[in-house]
């Protein structure tokens, strides 16, 4: 049994996610970024941490990376070619797309005004837009951002569709790139994630 802190409407989805797909048991503290309990486990107040005995892992990509390997599933071993091509992709998402979702939701609703830059949205979406031309290219004839299996790129850039879409409104490229997404976020486990926010 794991326990996740952070609210599901976070990052801490991705680990929900995860868990989901591996078919562990687990339990939910809803924690928000920057509240007292979440500062417990992270001195930045970020979600989400989880808990492994008396240790604490932070940030969703190392946890959802942690158990996939800790229980066989979603990712190759280490020191592998197919590692370190899927490792690759994992910064992929981190570096190109979520990062044009994250700095476009502080300058939207995180900053106060004096700290929101004129352009920055735009800038946000264009770099977007490249990413996911980048996505295309590297996806070619996937299924999944590995080929056949499913692995945890998926589950970060499945979730960061979803914040592009509905937070961002940045425009999910038709084709590929859709029915990638689609694809992905059709998943049993990625919808059993999302009824955990309600």
């Amino acid at each position: 049994m794991y326990t996740l802190i952070g609210s599901p409407m976070t990052r801490a989805s991705r680990v929900v996610w995860c868990l989901e797909e591996l078919g562990l048991e687990y339990k939910i503290i809803p924690a928000m970024p920057g509240s007292d309990e979440a500062k417990q486990y992270n001195p930045s107040g970020k979600v989400p941490a989880l808990l492994v005995g008396d240790d604490v892992i932070i940030d969703s990509i190392a946890i959802c990376q942690y158990l996939a390997d800790k229980h066989g599933g979603l990712t190759y071993p280490a020191g592998t070619i197919e590692r370190a091509k899927m490792d690759s992709f994992v910064h992929f998402a981190a570096d190109e797309v979520d990062h044009a979702c994250w700095v476009w939701s502080k300058h939207d609703w995180i900053y106060t005004e004096p700290l929101k830059a004129e352009n920055v949205k735009p800038a946000c979406a264009l770099e977007f837009k490249k990413a996911m031309q980048h996505l295309e290219e590297r996806l070619g004839d996937n299924k999944y951002a590995m080929g056949d299996k499913f692995t945890v790129p998926d589950i970060i850039l499945g979730q960061c569709a979803g914040w592009a879409e509905v937070m961002c409104k940045f425009p999910i490229p038709e084709g590929k790139i859709a029915d990638y997404f689609a694809r992905v976020r059709a998943r049993p486990a990625f919808k059993k994630a999302m009824s955990a926010r309600k």
